[in-house]
C-alpha cells in the first residue's frame, strides 16, 4: 500500500527557533512556507478556526520535514521522552561524518545523550540528540554496509 514516506510532521512551539535549528544547523532547505486557514484544514484535523503555518524543509535526498504551529489550538509540550518510552520516539537521519555533526550539534548548544559510539558489528557509528522541541534525532554514519538499512548493499 505504501508507495514512500511524503514526509515528517513536527508540532512545534516556537516556529522561528524550530526553523532555525532544521534550516541553519541541520542544513535542510525551505521548499515551502505558508498558513493554512477555512473548512479544508478544519475538516480534515477535525478542529474548527485552525490557522495552522507550515513549512516544509527538504533534505538532499528530497526526503521532508513539515513544521506545524497552529495559532488558534496551541498545547502545552509533552512530557520530556525517553527513548523506551511507547509510540513514536525517534526519527534517523544519514550523514556523511558523524564526528562533525556531532561537534555542529553541541556547538549549537543541543543536547546530546551521549558522543557518537560505534555499533557492536561496526555497521554504523551514532548519537542521538534533542532538537529545540525535546524530540529526539538519532544521526548516524554507515561505515559498511548493513541488512538494515534499506538501499544500502
Amino acid at each position: 500500500m505504501i508507495l514512500r514516506t511524503r514526509h515528517i510532521g513536527i508540532v512545534v512551539q516556537d516556529m522561528e527557533k524550530s526553523l532555525h535549528f532544521w534550516r541553519d544547523v541541520m542544513g535542510m532547505k525551505v521548499a515551502i512556507d505558508f498558513w493554512q486557514t477555512g473548512p479544508y484544514i478544519d475538516t480534515a484535523q477535525n478542529l474548527s478556526g485552525v490557522n495552522l503555518h507550515m513549512i516544509k524543509l527538504t533534505a538532499a535526498d528530497g526526503s521532508m520535514i513539515e513544521l506545524l504551529e497552529d495559532e488558534a489550538h496551541p498545547s502545552a509540550p509533552p512530557e520530556r521522552n525517553v527513548l523506551s518510552d511507547h509510540g513514536i520516539r525517534h526519527i534517523a537521519f544519514d550523514v556523511p561524518d558523524i564526528d562533525t555533526a556531532w561537534q555542529t550539534l553541541t556547538d549549537h548548544g543541543c543536547e546530546t545523550l551521549s558522543k557518537p559510539l560505534d555499533s557492536p558489528d561496526g555497521n554504523v557509528r551514532l548519537f542521538f540528540v534533542r532538537d529545540p522541541e525535546g524530540n529526539l534525532l538519532e544521526i548516524v554514519q554507515q561505515l559498511r554496509p548493513s541488512v538494515h538499512s534499506p538501499g544500502v548493499r
